[in-house]
């Protein structure tokens, strides 16, 4: 298969981890919607900033691996390592006409690791403003992603013929 230059500005930055080029990718009133709920979105580059900052922490290995565009709308296929699990993921880019992302929706998959992306993300963020938020978010999400690993264990075997 041929390779194809990206002709998106954010997946070169975030493979490259430039936090920088990351939020530059961005209109200054860009939205990031979370993955996680419908009730978290991160409105402007400040807070997308501050959001990239904890994702390139807590996420290792990041790459992308497919790339698609349509009129004015993109999407980014790839995955990442959290916690030792492999996190898949897309992001949906809409895009403004000088190419800047004015709105992008994340998506993850697996429940174990989007679980585990979940609480380091959630973890990071809590920090920022304390270090008891970071440890109530923690704990909020640990039962979740416990469940998750071992329910994907036990469950798969309970399923394979």
């Amino acid at each position: 298969m041929p390779t194809v230059e990206s002709k998106l500005p954010l997946r070169a930055a975030m493979e490259a981890r430039d936090r920088r080029a990351v939020v530059e990718a961005f209109a200054e009133d860009g939205v990031l919607r979370s993955p996680f709920t419908d009730n978290l979105a991160f409105e402007g580059r400040a807070q997308i900033d501050t959001l990239v900052g904890v994702i390139l922490d807590a996420l290792g290995d990041f790459t992308y691996t497919d790339e698609l565009h349509g009129d004015r709308v993109a999407v980014l296929v790839g995955h990442a390592r959290v916690d030792g699990l492999r996190v898949q993921f897309t992001d949906y880019l809409r895009l403004r006409d000088d190419g800047l992302i004015e709105e992008m929706t994340v998506f993850f998959r697996p429940l174990p690791a989007s679980t585990a992306a979940m609480r380091r993300i959630g973890e990071g963020l809590g920090r920022r403003k304390s270090d008891m938020r970071a440890r109530v978010l923690n704990s909020m999400v640990a039962p979740l992603a416990f469940m998750s690993r071992t329910g994907d264990r036990v469950g798969v075997r309970l399923l394979k013929p």
